[in-house]
């Protein structure tokens, strides 16, 4: 769950049960909540079908958003797809500007392909956004 507060003229996101930013947990593992990406130009995607079931640009064809380096994602859930370099991990999440659509791992920072405590999605998981 996901609320949102006004203060001033910023929008604070918080993200129940999720840890912003890419955070260390206690144990030190690397805990789910929002990520930033490594670099500029970074493509939020959509699709039909066909993107559910295996996500990345040749399936995903529409591009959403371009995510500026920094910016945060909000993951929901993630799955193989399209390899990007080495990574074939895709995180479904929440974007900037009520966007929601497909994300290529790889441009995330953090160490890993896939991302931590994130369920694989399912069709019950891949919902546009309530506006």
């Amino acid at each position: 769950m996901r609320a949102a507060l006004l203060v001033g003229s910023v929008a604070i996101v918080l993200s129940a049960g999720l840890t912003t930013a890419c955070d260390r947990g206690a144990d030190g593992e690397f805990v789910p909540g929002s990520y930033r990406t490594r670099e500029g130009g970074v493509s939020v995607r959509t699709g039909d079908e066909r993107c559910a079931a295996n996500p990345g640009p040749a399936a995903c064809s529409t591009v959403l958003y371009s995510l500026r380096e920094g910016q945060r994602i909000y993951p929901i859930c993630q799955r193989r797809g399209e390899a990007v370099a080495t990574n074939s991990w895709w995180i479904y999440a929440d974007a900037p500007r009520g966007h929601r659509g497909w994300v290529a791992s790889w441009y995330l920072d953090h160490p890993t392909n896939r991302l931590p405590g994130l369920p694989t999605c399912t069709a019950a998981l891949i919902t546009p956004p309530r506006r």
